[in-house]
């Protein structure tokens, strides 16, 4: 399914702010990897650390912005898979421009991979860079939904956390802790002792779903 649903871009299963949260190795890259494979359309996956070239398989490595824009403007209204890798330069600064980028294409499903890294307090109150802020607040208004993975939730910024459909892998106990108040107490106990590839899908108003599973 793809297209503008309920106020919202969809394509497969990804709509609107989904986060994907987890200790390393729980799972949240093979789920992240499942639910993009399902996109129709174009799918731009930021790589912060530069890590899943050799993960994510069948998609085009750019590492320049300039690059980027000619790449998505000549596949525009095609399905495209592209991997972003910041190897040189300022990350925060690559991460602005790609999501300038993103907002100016449109039509998208834009992946990020530990965003935590990128949000902080170095970004006043909302704790998110404001290239960021704009996707979250108004990305609907660009045909652009999101998905993004983290080891430490506490440090997405509030507004992305807060709005996002949550897929909670494993997660040590001081973390689940730390935000029990986001997830409740049953899913926060829970997911302590998640297996491998098993995770909580937790929607608003609705009891969470055990889901996943080995792959």
């Amino acid at each position: 399914m793809r297209g503008f649903i309920d106020g919202e871009y969809q394509d497969g299963e990804i709509r609107g702010l989904n986060l994907l949260l987890g200790v390393r190795n729980s799972g949240k890259t093979t789920e992240m990897d499942r639910l993009l494979s399902l996109c129709t359309g174009g799918v731009l996956f930021f790589d912060t650390l530069s890590k899943h070239g050799q993960v994510l398989t069948g998609y085009k490595v750019i590492g320049e912005p300039e690059q980027l824009v000619a790449y998505l403007r000549a596949n525009r209204g095609r399905r495209y898979h592209v991997l972003y890798q910041p190897r040189r330069g300022n990350l925060d600064q690559h991460f602005s421009d790609v999501c300038t980028i993103v907002k100016a294409i449109g039509w998208m499903i834009f992946a990020v991979d530990e965003i935590d890294k990128l949000c902080g307090a170095r970004f006043g109150d909302s704790r998110m860079p404001p290239c960021l802020y704009e996707l979250v607040n108004y990305g609907r208004h660009h045909r652009v939904s999101m998905i993004a993975t983290a080891r430490w939730p506490k440090s997405v910024a509030p507004g992305y956390r807060n709005e996002a459909e949550l897929r909670v892998f494993r997660l040590k106990a001081e973390t689940a802790d730390a935000i029990r108040g986001d997830l409740g107490d049953e899913a926060a106990a829970r997911a302590i002792t998640l297996d491998r590839f098993y995770y909580l899908r937790i929607l608003p108003d609705a009891d969470p779903e055990l889901c996943g599973g080995p792959r």
